[in-house]
């Protein structure tokens, strides 16, 4: 978030400088990233990151196209295996709409199957 705040910075007449907390790069949370671009769904509405969560996760293709770092829009499934699970995933699904995100939808075990063949079988709902 840093260094995209510091490019935007550096587009007008100012002196950008970037400090890193740690004694290197990816000694924070970078190093545990998994490569998702969270789209908000899970964020407590309301929150500062529910607020800006989803506006950061659209920004990610114009981003790719001026950077070219090889972004790539595959979207994310999270699992039910249980009734208590698929009453997490209406509640993730409420959530997301509440923080503006579109798109969002509950996918029932065949249509995930069809998508993922090889997801545990015993999946209930996405």
């Amino acid at each position: 978030v840093g260094s995209a705040i510091a490019r935007e910075l550096s587009r007008y007449n100012l002196k950008v400088a970037l400090l890193e907390a740690a004694d290197d790069v990816t000694q924070g949370a970078t190093k545990g990233n998994s490569g998702i671009v969270h789209a908000g769904y899970d964020d407590k509405p309301g929150s500062v990151r529910a607020e800006h969560c989803w506006k950061g996760n659209q920004m990610f293709a114009q981003l790719d196209r001026e950077l070219k770092f090889g972004y790539w829009k595959n979207g994310s499934m999270v699992l039910a295996f249980t009734g208590e699970e698929e009453r997490i995933l209406e509640t993730l699904l409420l959530r997301g709409k509440d923080n503006g995100v579109t798109g969002l939808k509950i996918l029932e075990r065949e249509e995930i199957l069809k998508m993922e063949p090889n997801v545990n079988p015993k999946v209930t709902k996405a």
